[in-house]
């Protein structure tokens, strides 16, 4: 009985000191977050944000050993809800509709302590952070099936706001309602864009549903929570919002198309050891002029990852060409390199520095 008490002592004595190194932890890690308020209350127009809510639940899903691992993500998700409430909320705007890829975008990086809105356009965009209104702006920069967004590239080459972040989104849409089941769903709302994304798999599987256009893929997840035979095609924070049950998740009809986006705004972050650099560019008109755009690069063994060419609207030159290269404007050998491209160019604008995400 003596060895059982002094087993039982040492088991107690463990989970004690286990109790109070996660508190420490969960202070510790509140005092951060304290800090980083206070930071941006004093650089209002900065570029402070911590890992992504997703990339932390991540992180520790690799280190837990003996805990359930079924069980981190909850209760790591109440762990940042709290600590995200003492973070003064920065105004984000987004391009696109509530409830759309745009909104996930913006969700999905500045997490849920954001004030997310909605505006009509890039142009819109652009100048609620220009006058102050926003403090970051999320922009479509690259799909896997069109490539460079066009529109995005032209106005962020006349534009004084900085790409800081890279945002990939995969475009999935999932069938949701109200009572999660398939069986009862009778209608569908949807918008357009999310009707001709699943259009063969509502043939297939509701031959028979009644389907109505939304104007956005918010208030089509607002009609079928108040339906109880009616469903919606939508995003994860549609559903989110809304409070709807995934029927049936990706039900797109091609799936693995992805948009990429950028988070914008006046700040650029600093180095993280793992950036890639955005320059566009306008070349002369003249024999060889290509290659001695990329010299510069190839001279300091610099890799350039991505190289795309799309009509320069409304410039006096035809093209643009968009190049994305491994490192930070402030590495001496990239800064070197771009210096050495403008004797190249017509026009050279540096679009920003940004952490890589994962490998495409």
């Amino acid at each position: 009985m003596s060895d059982a008490k002094h087993e039982f002592d040492k088991i107690r004595e463990a989970a004690l000191a286990a109790d109070q190194a996660l508190a420490d932890a969960l202070s510790a890690r509140a005092k951060a977050v304290s800090d980083l308020a206070e930071l941006r209350r004093r650089e209002p127009t900065g570029y402070f944000t911590l890992p992504r809510d997703s990339d932390v639940i991540g992180r520790v899903l690799e280190h837990v050993s003996v805990f359930p691992k079924d069980a981190v993500p909850p209760v790591m998700r109440e762990v940042l809800s709290a600590c995200a409430s003492l973070l003064s909320p920065i105004r984000v705007v987004y391009a696109g509709q509530e409830g759309g890829l745009g909104h996930l975008a913006a969700r999905t990086h500045f997490g849920a302590s954001a004030t997310l809105h909605a505006v009509e356009s890039a142009e819109a965009l652009l100048h609620e952070i220009a006058s102050g209104h926003a403090a970051f702006g999320l922009l479509p920069f690259e799909t896997s099936y069109d490539g460079a967004v066009t529109q995005t590239l032209n106005l962020l080459a006349r534009s004084d706001v900085k790409i800081c972040a890279e945002v990939p989104i995969r475009r999935a849409f999932h069938l949701l309602s109200k009572s999660g089941q398939r069986s009862a769903v009778k209608k569908v709302y949807a918008a357009p864009s999310a009707l001709a994304a699943c259009e063969k798999y509502l043939t297939r599987n509701f031959p028979d549903a009644v389907l109505f256009d939304t104007h956005t893929h918010l208030v089509a997840a607002q009609k079928a929570k108040d339906e109880p035979e009616a469903a919606a095609l939508g995003t994860e924070v549609a559903a989110e919002l809304t409070g709807l049950t995934v029927v049936e998740r990706s039900v797109e009809d091609v799936a693995d198309l992805d948009t990429r986006y950028v988070a914008v705004g006046n700040d650029s972050p600093p180095r993280s050891g793992h950036d890639r650099t955005a320059v566009v560019v306008a070349l002369h008109d003249a024999p060889g002029v290509l290659i001695d755009c990329l010299r510069p690069f190839a001279d300091r063994k610099i890799n350039i990852f991505r190289l795309e060419t799309r009509p320069a609207r409304g410039w006096e030159f035809r093209y643009l060409i968009l190049l994305e290269l491994d490192g930070h404007i402030t590495d001496r050998s990239v800064l070197a390199a771009v210096e050495e491209l403008r004797t190249a160019g017509r026009y050279v604008k540096v679009l920003g520095s940004y952490p890589r995400t994962k490998e495409r």
